[in-house]
């Protein structure tokens, strides 16, 4: 048996991950999808300057490939945007759903639930209340699934992808200042009032979703200063 340290068992893992990525990247420039946005060696950057564990090729592959069919995000800019609060949403692309999660009736919306199921917060933004899987089933799929089978927004790694970017162009792509680059302006499409009214009880946590977004800018080499407003200012 081979001894190896960990730090050189960790060096050797990441590029041999990476190795694969590089040559993914390759393929799918052949076959026609379009990712100029970021490399994987970008993408991997982005995600471990945020203090993460190294992701994965299927969520680079996801995240190239769906960034603009589905997301409609046409620049790097906002998808560094896009990549900084899911980070935040999903502890660092750990976690699909709402830790927890909180109790039956949280998100509870008679009108549309489903008996026994629930619908909080789950996929890489989090998707939560029954209109939202709803619409979000009906604009990717023409169908009700994920309102029938919420559960697959967090068990089904594609779909984790669909319905954030799907969240994205329906709420955040087109709210003011998004374009101009404004970052507190996505935040404030994402979740409201809780962290950039005047009594946000999580204004700290928007700021947490900056600092990210700057660390996100940096590994995408983008050589511009991040614009803050829009949230808390």
């Amino acid at each position: 048996m081979v001894n190896i340290s960990g730090k050189l068992f960790a060096h050797m893992h990441a590029t041999f991950t990476w190795a694969i990525s590089s040559t993914l990247f390759s393929s799918l420039q052949l076959s026609g999808v379009t990712l100029a946005f970021i490399t994987p060696a970008e993408f991997q950057q982005a995600v471990t300057s945020n203090g993460n564990r190294i992701p994965t090729n299927e969520q680079y592959h996801n995240l190239v490939s769906k960034a603009g069919p589905v997301g409609h995000i046409s620049n790097k800019r906002e998808l560094a945007m896009f990549l900084a609060n899911i980070l935040h949403e999903s502890a660092g692309l750990t976690t699909k759903e709402e830790w927890g999660p909180p109790p039956a009736g949280t998100y509870h919306y008679p009108k549309l639930d489903r008996p026994g199921k629930l619908y909080h917060g789950r996929g890489y933004i989090q998707l939560t209340w029954s209109y939202n899987y709803k619409a979000a089933s009906l604009a990717l799929y023409n169908d009700l699934r994920l309102l029938d089978y919420p559960e697959q927004v967090a068990s089904h790694e594609t779909v984790a992808w669909d319905t954030a970017f799907w969240f994205w162009s329906a709420n955040v792509h087109n709210q003011k200042g998004v374009k101009e680059g404004h970052f507190g302006a996505t935040v404030r499409a994402i979740n409201g009032e809780q962290e950039c009214g005047p009594q946000g009880r999580h204004s700290a946590k928007a700021r947490e979703r900056f600092d990210k977004y700057i660390r996100v800018l940096r590994a995408f080499e983008l050589h511009e200063k991040p614009i803050e407003t829009g949230c808390y200012n």
